[in-house]
């Protein structure tokens, strides 16, 4: 693009951009976004006054988040637990804040987005920050002002000192579960020692002397509060413990080495470190078809003799586990994974895991990779149940029971009221296989009161779920399912959408991760 518009977004590797502007009284610079596991640049205009950054580089900023919001963010969610923090006396959340003295270092005009900044971008975020700590609120618009502010340290640290902290602290409290918080609290230390902040009755004072008309409200940044977090949440999470955990896959002979690349199929790392696999056991359930020796269904292979059937690619990721074993099953190809799923369930009841992961050969197409990372790494060292919603102890059932993994979210599914071209005449229509899980009501009503059609999920079929959660159901109801089902690729699709309700009483309606208390 050309004039003061000017605007590229980079995403890096499979995509590439440059940044060509036009000669002004401006410079060209790229600024690198790192919001769990993608990498960018955003290229932009910069005019040369001081620390302010133009407007641009707010539109910038933001319309990373667009493209962050549904994919990359969401794994921050699941390791922040939402524990209230201190109040620090002042008896929880401002209801307002009035502009802080940082926003100074930023434009006032946000563009077409600015009805998401209320004030001003340091501003909103102190205040959705102050929000996260006493009223367990993790809003879209915290998420975006945390990853902006931690991705781009260098300048935040010069043009908001309070921010740059706040940003390291969440870091730290995100990376605490699986071990890896040492590097931002170390940071986070040296720009203490380096950059003391002064009294905030100063820099009001000081603002006040300059003829500023909105002083900066007398609610600091909320650094105490998330201090003491921390300080509680390694406490609880000091003591570890042990977890079996299972990962199951329909298999057909498919690759498997995506699981021990670091790139994902982009140049630039995407993890600092593999997924941890030692630790679990994996489960290949094989169609009779793929077995190139041609097994009887039922039939189970363990340790070298698993092994030893499976090709290259496979072999080479499968090594990495603690336990490996090959199912042989007698089915269609057109069943795709939910026969399968429900088979192990059946078939393992009274010896599940603690922890069951339920994926795809090529699981990366809808889940993060540092997601995996940080759910494996939290299973391995034993942090992982004490990781979360801490202020909800007594829930029933407990949140770690049940985890989405996909980062695709679907409302108003279609598929709920219109089968697609290629299943108009399947056996088992959308809610015809509702009926056959859960019954109905009167008109289609679920059994949770939910109409079909008006609920949210995640997509996809790949999820982790406790022991105890699915023994809240019988086993033959496992059995019912897997084996009375027509299962075939119509009833697999839609159901992507009934996992969650397995799981949780029925509920068809999931809510997104951003929205939960």
């Amino acid at each position: 693009s050309s004039g003061s518009n000017a605007l590229a977004l980079c995403l890096g590797p499979p995509f590439s951009c440059a940044c060509q502007l036009p000669s002004c009284r401006a410079r060209t610079t790229a600024i690198r976004v790192r919001a769990d596991g993608i990498s960018g640049h955003l290229c932009s205009r910069v005019v040369l006054y001081g620390t302010r950054l133009c407007q641009m580089m707010q539109v910038a900023f933001l319309a990373a988040l667009a493209f962050f919001q549904q994919t990359a963010l969401w794994s921050l969610l699941l390791f922040l637990p939402a524990a209230g923090g201190d109040d620090g006396g002042r008896g929880g959340a401002p209801a307002v804040l009035a502009r802080d003295l940082c926003d100074d270092n930023m434009a006032s005009d946000f563009g077409w987005l600015q009805e998401y900044i209320k004030i001003g971008f340091f501003t909103d975020f102190k205040y959705s920050a102050w929000r996260f700590y006493t009223l367990n609120e993790t809003s879209y618009a915290f998420l975006w002002f945390n990853s902006i502010s931690f991705s781009n340290l260098d300048f935040v640290r010069e043009a908001c000192p309070e921010a740059a902290r706040l940003a390291l602290l969440l870091r730290a409290e995100e990376r605490l579960p699986i071990r890896e918080s040492e590097h931002p609290l170390l940071e986070y230390a040296s720009l203490a020692e380096a950059r003391p902040l002064a009294p905030r009755a100063a820099r009001r004072g000081a603002a006040a002397a300059e003829g500023d008309a909105e002083l900066v409200a007398d609610w600091d940044w909320p650094l105490s509060e998330g201090i003491g977090r921390l300080r509680r949440m390694a406490a609880k999470l000091s003591a570890p413990e042990e977890y079996s955990v299972d990962v199951v896959m329909p298999y057909c002979n498919e690759s498997l080495d995506g699981l021990l690349s670091r790139t994902i199929g982009y140049d630039d790392e995407w993890l600092s470190v593999r997924v941890p696999l030692k630790h679990a056991r994996l489960l290949l359930y094989r169609l009779k078809v793929c077995d190139p020796e041609g097994r009887e269904g039922g039939e189970v292979l363990s340790g070298e003799a698993a092994l030893a059937t499976l090709p290259p690619g496979a072999l080479a990721a499968a090594q990495h586990f603690g336990a490996v074993e090959v199912v042989t099953v007698d089915a269609r190809p057109q069943a795709w994974e939910a026969a399968r799923y429900f088979m192990h369930l059946a078939s393992r009841y009274d010896r599940l895991a603690d922890f069951t992961l339920f994926l795809h050969p090529d699981v990366f197409e809808h889940v993060n990779p540092r997601t995996l990372r940080n759910l494996m790494h939290s299973l391995r060292i034993g942090t992982f149940r004490q990781s979360g919603l801490s202020s909800f102890e007594g829930e029933v059932p407990p949140w770690y029971e049940y985890v989405s993994l996909s980062h695709h979210y679907l409302t108003r599914p279609s598929r709920a009221a219109t089968p697609s071209a290629n299943c108009t005449l399947a056996e088992l229509g959308f809610e015809d296989l509702h009926r056959l899980l859960f019954g109905a009501g009167e008109d289609g009503e679920a059994a949770d009161g939910v109409q079909l059609g008006e609920f949210g999920f995640y997509c996809c079929s790949q999820f982790m779920v406790h022991r105890d959660r699915v023994h809240r159901r019988p086993r033959e109801w496992y059995l019912r399912v897997s084996e009375d089902i027509p299962w075939e690729h119509c009833a697999t699709s839609y159901m992507e959408v009934f996992w969650h309700a397995v799981f949780n009483e029925g509920a068809l309606h999931e809510q997104k991760r951003q929205e939960r208390p």
